[in-house]
């Protein structure tokens, strides 16, 4: 008769534990997964932003040709993806008019990065005339993600 009480209890207090620990989990791994992919980025930020206008212009050579002189700012964004899960970074580029450019014409965008399977991809995904911070704010599919600013290294 014991055993089956424990036949019963167990399992119950298996799913409520798995109920209760679930987000708090899941939200550990992001975090660990965040800060792995953020020094991916970082570490590899020039081939990532060359990569992104080499895929640009395979899509249209014209918006290739005009990313290679744009401007990009140095400061990141970091978002997921509501459908996918996935960690994006949004970065703001800035285009100089050129004389004979036609005034509606973007002068800034932001380009997307997304990190998949351990590493990230680039497919020249971008958004005109919108920077980051009104990506994430506009835009219900991207959720900003929190970062914490990385700790200074000790000498010594």
């Amino acid at each position: 008769m014991g055993l089956l009480i424990w036949a019963g209890i167990l399992p119950v207090c298996v799913v409520t534990a798995w109920l209760i620990f679930r987000r708090p989990l899941r939200q550990i791994v992001e975090d660990v997964h965040v800060e792995h992919a953020r020094e991916l980025f970082h570490q590899q930020r020039e081939l990532l932003e060359a990569r992104f206008v080499t895929a640009l212009g395979r899509l249209d050579p014209a918006e290739g040709q005009r990313w290679e002189s744009a401007q990009w700012h140095d400061e990141i964004l970091w978002a997921r993806d509501r459908q996918t899960r996935h960690l994006l970074a949004l970065v703001c580029v800035h285009f100089e008019p050129a004389s004979f450019e036609v005034l509606s014409m973007p002068r800034h965008a932001t380009a997307l990065f997304e990190f998949r399977k351990g590493r990230w991809h680039v497919d020249g995904k971008r958004l005109d005339e919108v920077r980051p911070d009104e990506a994430i704010g506009h835009n219900q599919r991207f959720e900003a993600v929190a970062v914490t600013p990385p700790h200074p290294r000790r000498v010594g």
